[in-house]
């Protein structure tokens, strides 16, 4: 006859088992929707700071790209991602033969590095050579708004 005693070892260990493997697939999942939310206000705040860049473009001859205000670029970053940089310049699309001048695009690339929560996950998700960080990238590319010339 056995006793029903005996089977409570067995649970603890397997507990013991199965919870590290459990509680890293949790914080994993918290870890990634915590990367996650950080990639999407990166994302909204690059696509502002290239509206705002492409808006406040100085004027320039028809054939060429205007100058960029890097200033307001700048420091519209800083007010919005204080930690993230921002980088931005002018790429020359294709020219309107009706305008007769050239189109440019604004390339706005921000990076920022977030600290990891958790230790499990963060020596899955950090970047090589920078534990418990990562680094990450967004680039927006936006037309540049200029008047037609006379």
């Amino acid at each position: 006859m056995r006793r029903s005693g005996g089977r409570s070892g067995q649970v603890v260990v397997e507990m013991i088992l199965i919870l590290p493997v459990f509680l890293a697939i949790i914080f994993s999942i918290m870890e990634i929707g915590y990367v996650s939310f950080h990639v999407i206000v990166l994302n909204h705040a690059t696509y502002e700071v290239a509206r705002i860049g492409s808006m406040t473009a100085g004027s320039a001859s028809a054939g060429a790209c205007p100058p960029l205000n890097l200033p307001t670029i700048n420091g519209a970053m800083s007010q919005i991602l204080p930690k993230a940089t921002v980088s931005c310049g002018s790429v020359p699309t294709l020219k309107d033969p009706q305008a007769l001048q050239q189109n440019c695009d604004l390339q706005c690339t921000s990076k920022e590095t977030v600290s990891l929560i958790f230790p499990i996950s963060s020596i899955m998700l950090s970047d090589p050579g920078n534990p418990g960080h990562k680094t990450l990238t967004a680039s927006v590319a936006m037309p540049i708004e200029r008047p037609l010339q006379q």
